[in-house]
């Protein structure tokens, strides 16, 4: 197996999806050790409120004011333009089932455009 810390060694696109699952069966298998010794386990998921939380608490302790604000708003609209990305890419595949969901949620954001304009 290709080791993911020389670039050199790089996987086939065949076998990250193999890579990938190994990674998750491995944090998996960890939690569940780490219960059956009583310590915590890492923290499965996050709401989006719950990381934005700790974002706003992180940058509240290491930044003056006056740096918190820019920062924030750019790692916000960094990680906007990357789920974007990430719908775009998805939506190409060309999967007709989610091109209609995607083609009627594009019909209602322009209902309510429409209507907020109006």
């Amino acid at each position: 197996m290709a080791s993911r810390k020389n670039p050199e060694n790089k996987p086939e696109p065949a076998q990250e999806p193999i890579i990938e699952a190994a990674e998750k069966a491995t944090l998996v298998i960890r939690g569940l050790q780490s219960r059956l010794r009583g310590q915590p386990s890492e923290p499965a998921a996050e709401s989006s409120d719950d990381l934005e939380r700790q974002l706003q608490q992180y940058f509240a302790t290491s930044l003056a004011p006056s740096q918190r604000a820019p920062l924030l708003n750019d790692l916000r609209n960094r990680i906007i333009d990357r789920v974007a990305d990430r719908i775009l890419a998805h939506w190409e595949q060309n999967n007709a089932l989610e091109n209609e969901v995607i083609e009627r949620l594009i019909n209602r954001v322009l209902e309510r455009l429409g209507a907020s304009v109006q």
